[in-house]
């Protein structure tokens, strides 16, 4: 063979071999993308027994709540909830509102966790749920299996999505996708949101606390005996600004605007939730 043929046969197996190097890269470059950028975190779950005191213990040190008169009742599921607004998401403090529906519910949703839950002190179940949403909502960008349900609060044609493991893995945070009709709105700023036109302005003064929290900037939960290699905790660990970590008690920490008054409140025991300001 002449060594023109020789360095032809060469070009074209370095160009066959780089090919499916960027073939390769491209399909990570996917799934990655698909894990990490297209998950989002909508609000966070702290389960409570006494949802009055949990409520107190975040009005003192300077939140502002919505009126247990506004807050929602999850008809059919046993459950309810007080809320705090943020400019990107919120906190709910969920509770057994009706314990009889709510073991009705179990019996019908078998793959699900909320009786769990709601037992946390006794099981050692986490007490924290981690609600997410998708970019351009799409429950094929998923990435891990889950449980499809539909309570009588909800529209009727629309379904939450619940990570499947849930129900078998006490100790993760439970974690669910919603739908884009529930997910929480976000605001750059306090003067974006009243700049907003509505008839009614009553709403917008949830999301002001007298202890300037705006936004959301980290969050990080506590699980105790956690297996970090799960399917879950792996795509919430991608999630930007959220980290999920093994320790010795359950715990969730919520930094507001990046910690920039230097404060901190430990609301434990009542709480099992570090603020920091």
């Amino acid at each position: 063979m002449k060594l023109s043929n020789h360095i032809l046969v060469l070009i074209f197996i370095l160009g066959f071999a780089s090919c499916k190097e960027k073939i390769a890269e491209q399909k990570t470059n996917k799934t990655t993308q698909n894990s990490s950028t297209d998950l989002q975190v909508d609000h966070l779950n702290i389960w409570v027994e006494n949802p009055n005191m949990a409520k107190e213990k975040l009005i003192k040190i300077g939140f502002t709540a919505i009126p247990d008169s506004l807050s929602q009742i999850h008809h059919g599921q046993g459950t309810a909830g007080r809320y705090f607004n943020f400019l990107n998401g919120y906190l709910e403090l969920i509770f057994v509102h009706n314990q009889n529906e709510l073991e009705e519910n179990n019996l019908k949703n078998k793959d699900l966790d909320f009786t769990e839950r709601a037992n946390y002190k006794k099981n050692e179940a986490s007490p924290f749920s981690i609600a997410l949403k998708i970019k351009d909502y799409d429950i094929d960008k998923i990435p891990f299996k889950t449980v499809q349900y539909h309570q009588d609060w909800m529209e009727d044609s629309v379904s939450i999505y619940s990570a499947k493991n849930s129900k078998t893995h006490l100790n993760e945070p439970s974690i669910f996708v919603v739908y884009p009709e529930i997910e929480s709105q976000i605001f750059e700023s306090l003067p974006i949101l009243q700049s907003i036109s509505s008839e009614d302005e009553f709403w917008k003064s949830f999301f002001k606390h007298p202890n300037g929290a705006k936004k959301i900037t980290n969050i990080s939960i506590t699980s105790t005996s956690l297996d970090l290699k799960t399917e879950t905790i792996k795509a919430v660990n991608e999630i930007k600004n959220i980290t999920v970590k093994n320790g010795n008690k359950h715990l969730m920490e919520l930094y507001f605007d990046n910690n920039i008054q230097g404060k901190s409140f430990d609301l434990r025991p009542e709480l099992p939730l570090i603020i920091y300001l």
